[in-house]
Order: structure tokens, then sequence, then C-alpha cells
């Protein structure tokens, strides 16, 4: 039977005076004399020395065994090459061997026959000689903690290499995603009609968000006397927000309603409504404001579902007549019939139609601006050689302190440069 007391690691000459001292103390607890255990002591201490010379020195592992009766004393050494075995070795131990483990590791083994035990082999006596073996030199507890250092500098080496790898993988997702957002906003933006001028004059501004929003807008005549004037925002950002605002315009553009008399702003909300619910559109909903402006008799119809109001201003007027947007939110729950409004636009007038992403701006101070402040600042006279809609864009980045507005600015400017008194 083998019961194993412990071992000691060979690494540095520190070792040497280790084995030294630990064997001298061991041989002694275990009934060797005096001279026995010097002599034990010094040959040991002149094959760790030897061992120094490999490569890899290895350790002593120590050893008691007890077979037939017979108590033994056993030392292993574990090294990386062959070591030759001095004959002072054969004349103090009772057993030497020295054999291959693999095709590097070598063992030697040594042993030594215990005569004049002092006393029983208790297991305190055992686990004392174990404590008195498992004492770590200063220089033994230096060279763990120089080992550990090199183990944690090397796991903080693959850990920033793994960053790395991981941060480069990022990049590249992030560009992929960058020109996937990209390509969708400038497809939405090719969606909107080229401005038009005459009669009716029409400018937009299209500047989508970092993350690419869910706004969509456009005009077109259904026939000569007709023309549809349109603007709609999908809630949340991304592609899908703006797969589906395309989709819908896509729709309205096409005419594509079964059913619908596009010249009817309540049938089109009403088959919108009925044709792109949440619960088939990944949960997304959506505002819009539609409306027909009849050319003979002047008159705009309009209405709409959760969509701010729109801004009328009429010859000469410094306050708006705000064209309201009476239905729910588009696509949440089925709604029977959606209100429309008319009116007569019989002088010179300025429409504005757009998405909230023009006026919920958080200010660089914190706080919000309010729709309140965006009409008062719509209100006011534009600078000379510039447009409402530019001055708009370039204030509310002043206001929030960013290159970037967190949504879609989005805004249609429609001009009815109709004669007064004309019919057509």
């Amino acid at each position: 039977m083998r019961t194993h007391l412990g071992d000691i690691r060979i690494f540095d000459q520190s070792a040497v005076v280790e084995v030294r001292t630990k064997v001298l103390s061991l041989t002694a607890a275990f009934g060797f004399g005096s001279a026995m255990s010097t002599r034990m002591a010094t040959i040991l201490s002149d094959l760790v020395r030897q061992l120094l010379r490999n490569s890899e020195p290895g350790s002593m592992f120590v050893d008691l065994e007890d077979s037939q009766g017979h108590l033994t004393l056993g030392l292993r050494f574990l090294t990386s090459e062959t070591v030759e075995i001095s004959p002072a070795l054969h004349d103090v131990f009772d057993d030497v061997r020295q054999l291959s483990n693999g095709d590097a590791v070598r063992e030697i083994t040594l042993r030594k026959t215990i005569r004049n035990m002092p006393g029983s082999l208790t297991p305190e006596f055992l686990d004392f000689q174990r404590d008195r073996i498992s004492v770590k030199s200063r220089v033994a507890l230096l060279e763990e903690l120089r080992e550990k250092n090199q183990q944690l500098e090397q796991y903080n080496a693959h850990l920033e290499d793994l960053v790395r790898e991981r941060t480069k993988e990022l990049e590249i997702t992030n560009q992929r995603m960058q020109r996937d957002l990209d390509a969708g906003a400038e497809y939405v933006a090719r969606l909107i009609p080229e401005p038009i001028t005459g009669q009716i004059s029409i400018d937009w501004r299209y500047v989508p968000s970092e993350e690419l929003g869910g706004d969509a807008m456009g005009y077109h005549w259904i026939d000569p006397d007709h023309m549809a004037i349109y603007l709609l925002d999908v809630t949340g950002h991304g592609i899908d927000s703006a797969l589906l605002a395309v989709s819908i315009i896509n729709v309205v553009r096409g005419a594509s309603l079964p059913g619908a008399d596009f010249r009817n702003p309540s049938e089109v909300l009403k088959r919108l409504n009925q044709s792109f619910t949440m619960d088939m559109h990944g949960n997304k909903l959506y505002t819009m404001w539609y409306g027909v402006f009849h050319r003979p008799s002047r008159t705009l119809t309009w209405g709409g579902g959760g969509h701010p109001d729109a801004l009328l201003y009429v010859k000469d007027s410094r306050e708006p007549i705000r064209l309201a947007s009476q239905g729910p939110l588009m696509g949440m729950i089925d709604w029977p019939h959606f209100d429309t409004d008319s009116i007569v636009i019989d002088s010179l007038s300025s429409l504005f139609l757009y998405s909230d992403g023009v006026f919920e701006i958080h200010k660089e101070d914190g706080s919000e601006w309010t729709f309140e402040e965006f009409v008062d600042f719509m209100n006011q006279p534009v600078p000379k050689g510039d447009t409402k809609m530019d001055d708009l864009y370039r204030y509310v980045r002043e206001l929030c302190g960013c290159e970037h507005l967190g949504d879609d600015f989005s805004i249609l400017e429609i001009r009815f440069n109709l004669p007064e008194g004309s019919g057509g």
C-alpha cells in the first residue's frame, strides 16, 4: 500500500536547499540516524543539481510504502531527460531505478527501508509529515505567483484577441447593416415623386434617421381633376418598418385597393386599415394623413388616423388652419368609418404635411420641444433666400445639438398658386 505524503517542485537553485532541508527533517522523523539523514540529504541535493540541467527539471514525490510488513520511504523524480545515476545513490538507497515514461519524461525511483520507526503511523503523524513537505519556500511561492501571473497574462492576451476578433466581426456586421439601411433609405427616397411647379407646386424634404424609420410620402394625379397627397409613419425603426411603409405607399400609388375610390379619403383609409393590420405585420402600427384636392372646385378633402395635424397657411395669414386627422391609429382595430373634412382653398396658400419626426425633438438641455412651439416656429417668416423646410431642419438640429435626428425628418410643402376667383 502506498501513501502519498507530498511533492516538491524543482525549478531553480532554491529547490536544492528545499529538498535538503525537508529530507533531513523527514528522515529524522522516520528514525534514520543523523549520519544517514545527512548522507541522504546530501546525495539528493546533488541529484537535484543534475536535474536542473534538464530543460524541464520536474518534481520529487515522497511516498510511504507498506508491503508485507516492510515499511519503505519512496522518492520518485520525474524529469524531461535521463540523468547519470551516481554510485552514491546505490550505496545509500536499497533500490534505485530509472524508467522511461513516454518519449520525453523519465522517472527515477529510490527506496529506503525504514527499520527503526520511532512510533506508530497515526493519521496525525502522517498529516504532520504532509504539512512539513507542503510548506513552500519563499522562492517557491514567488515562482507560483510568477506562473499565475503568466497564466493571467496569457488569459488576458487571449481575451484581447477574442475581443478584437468579436469587435471586427461586429464592425463587419454593422457595416453590412448600415449598407442595408442606406440602401433602404435611398429606395424610399426614390419612391417620392420629383418636386413639381405650376398652379400646384410641391416640394419635400426627406432625411432618414441613422436607424431608418418608417416614413413614406407621395402625391399623384388620380385623374385630371383630382390630386392625392399623402404621408404615413410606421412605428419603430429599421428595415421592417421601412418595408411596411413602402408596401402601403405602393398600394396607394398603384390604386390597388379593391373596392376603394381613391378620390374618397374615407374609403382609402378604411381599406388600408383593413389590409395592413398589426397582427399580420409584426405588430406594426402606422399613422397616415390622406387628402384629395379637387382642382375645379378648389376643394381639399382629407382624413387620417393618428397623424399630426397638417398646417394650412392661407394668403397673408400668420396662423395656420389645422387639418386634423380624426381616426384612430392605423392597423390597430377595425374601424367602420373614417371621418373626413373639406376646405375650399380660394387664395394663394401653403399646406405643410409632415411626420412627428420634425417636431418630437429631444433638446440639448434635456427638455422636449412641444408641438405648440413647433407651430410657433412655423408661423415665423422664412429667412430671405431660404425655404421653411430647410429653415426648420436647420433649427431642430440646433435644438438637439446633433447632426442626425432620432427619427425620420419628412415634410411636404404644397403651394396652391391658382389665380384667385378661378375655377381651374
